[in-house]
């Protein structure tokens, strides 16, 4: 017992001290802008991506893009029972990125870049319960979407 709790207060004092952060913590340091931005697709993606998107808007920094989001959701069926009835479902979220950066000296070329996540769940019998957790899942799949644009876009400036 003593050795696990040594143990585990060496693990405490090593993560708080070695200046351990959690990666998408801290992205307030982004050096760029969203200067204007379109999204084409699911609208519960839309709406999770368009809160996270404000914070980048109007920032003043020197290097603007022009987004274009197209996001897609799809439900399909992972598993059956011998009855042929769903047990599980697979959500899969896509982002299409479509983006040109203004102001550069090069020639104005949209790039594009895609983005997927997906997640099996087990089917609910309760609907109520199953589309509530599912509105949960989209909108978290699709704030890990937006985050891994956001570090795209960052790294490609």
């Amino acid at each position: 017992m003593i050795k696990k709790l040594t143990i585990f207060i060496f693990i405490i004092f090593g993560l708080t001290n070695c200046g351990y952060s959690p990666m998408y913590s801290d992205n307030n340091d982004m050096n760029f802008e969203i200067y204007k931005y379109e999204l084409e697709g699911d609208t519960e993606v839309n709406n999770a991506i368009e809160n996270k998107l404000k914070k980048y808007l109007n920032n003043n920094s020197k290097t603007k893009y022009i987004i274009k989001l197209e996001s897609n959701y799809e439900k399909i069926s992972a598993t059956k029972d011998r009855t042929g009835s769903t047990t599980h479902f697979k959500l899969v979220v896509n982002l299409k990125l479509i983006y040109e950066k203004i102001g550069s000296e090069q020639k104005k070329a949209k790039k594009e870049a895609s983005f997927s996540e997906s997640l099996i769940i087990k089917k609910n019998t309760d609907n109520f319960e199953q589309n509530d957790y599912e509105r949960i899942t989209i909108k978290n799949i699709s704030e890990l979407l937006f985050n891994k644009v956001i570090l795209y876009l960052a790294r490609s400036s």
